[in-house]
């Protein structure tokens, strides 16, 4: 009797939908890194503790970026800046305006950017053209999360070089007729913010002809390179060393780079100071380079897994691969990043998540749950966290490594008819 019963709730619970679970995952977040810390402290008094590093006055990243655009329009002096040439001239017009208004301007361009990167494009990317409960999740979720609220508050414009970069992706795929024009928009992101570089891994439509997808990361990459160059060699250079200069020595806790993370796993001294671990200290690198080992495992295992499979189209494996290698590996990466999470999940997972294996749905189920907790917990601040769990380089790892167990577990047969759809 107690057999058929524990029996019958296993049953209930392995059929269960998938967005159960999802919700389950966001639930639990919202209870660990929201009610627990505003409403159930031990003061006994609803804590309203700035959950972002804000500064005075409002948009310091637009308003330098716009200073520079400035000095070098009226001037003809590039200064050296943290970002791209290309940066000066398309906030150039942005000079001609107050700061206040020209503020007001950006946050609209990036409330669109938003809309069209997790609510429009994701629907044209996937097979499933229908605006799910999921991807209205993500979209209201994101809305309100911390890395979009930063993102405007730094005045950043991250969204508007991934939609760029998105907009390329999507013409590629789906509009072959005008690939030229992604290979501009794809330029565009790569000179506003040097990370879309790494999405030119999603610009390739069929793994088994790999010669003429080499020409094309080749020729992109080229003509990426040479823009950088525009106003010459000397920028570039003063550039470089303006990078450096910054990132030395600077370790945030919303940094969301591998390095930084290493930096401060060991500043909380989490592990015994034993003696290898103060060497691992004292030779940092290490670690550091065992952690981009491992995602450039999980890069390799899913390219591979798409060359093995002969898999043609847009790939949402190897994009939700190539957005978190975008977060990770530059040295300096704040949580603003995080702004474009809700689109990169959005038009990945309703594929990565769907699975017609019946024999492995109680992995299936384990992994989406993971998967969901690890996302749901990017949404808050490092202020509502444990220690443990403020920095979300864990947490994007997590989710490259359910990424790639998925990618393997996925049959050819799935990935064939995944094509069908998208194309229907």
């Amino acid at each position: 009797m107690i057999k058929s019963f524990l029996r019958q709730i296993e049953n209930r619970l392995l059929n269960l939908p998938f967005m159960a679970w999802i919700l389950l995952g966001f639930l639990v977040t919202f209870f660990l890194f929201f009610i627990r810390p505003v409403f159930l402290d031990p003061s006994l008094t609803m804590q309203f503790n700035p959950y972002i590093l804000a500064l005075t006055p409002i948009g310091n990243d637009y308003r330098a970026i716009v200073s520079y655009s400035y000095e070098w329009f009226h001037s003809g002096i590039v200064p050296p800046t943290l970002y791209p040439p290309l940066t000066l001239i398309f906030f150039a017009p942005f000079s001609f305006i107050s700061y206040e208004t020209g503020y007001q301007i950006l946050v609209g361009i990036i409330l669109i950017c938003y809309l069209f990167t997790t609510l429009i494009l994701p629907r044209w990317l996937n097979p499933h053209k229908d605006t799910s409960a999921f991807a209205m999740l993500l979209f209201v979720s994101g809305l309100v999360s911390y890395g979009f609220q930063f993102e405007l508050e730094r005045g950043q414009w991250n969204l508007i070089a991934f939609a760029f970069s998105l907009a390329a992706i999507y013409i590629f795929h789906k509009q072959t007729k005008y690939r030229w024009l992604a290979y501009f928009l794809f330029s565009l992101s790569v000179q506003l913010k040097l990370f879309p570089a790494i999405f030119i891994f999603s610009l390739i439509d069929n793994f088994s002809d790999w010669k003429n997808s080499l020409k094309r990361i080749i020729g992109l990459g080229v003509i990426n390179i040479i823009a950088l160059f525009l106003f010459g060699i000397n920028p570039v250079l003063d550039t470089i060393k303006s990078f450096n200069e910054f990132s030395y020595n600077r370790v945030f806790i919303f940094n969301l780079s591998l390095s930084s993370f290493t930096s401060f796993f060991f500043l909380k001294r989490i592990l015994p100071q034993k003696r290898i671990v103060l060497w691992l200290i004292a030779n940092k690198w290490l670690p550091e380079l065992a952690l981009f080992t491992l995602f450039a495992l999980c890069f390799l295992i899913i390219l591979v897994q798409a060359y093995k499979k002969n898999t043609t189209g847009f790939n949402p494996y190897i994009f939700l691969a190539c957005f978190i290698g975008a977060c990770i590996i530059p040295s300096i990466s704040f949580d603003y990043k995080l702004s474009m999470l809700p689109a990169s999940v959005a038009i990945a997972a309703p594929e990565i998540l769907l699975s017609e294996e019946d024999k492995k749905r109680p992995l299936i189920i384990g992994l989406t749950l993971v998967f969901s907790l690890a996302y749901s917990s990017m949404l808050y601040s490092y202020t509502n966290k444990p220690e443990i769990l403020q920095d979300n380089f864990p947490a994007l790892l997590l989710i490259l490594i359910i990424c790639t167990i998925f990618s393997c577990m996925k049959s050819s047969k799935q990935a064939r008819n995944s094509i069908v759809d998208s194309k229907t």
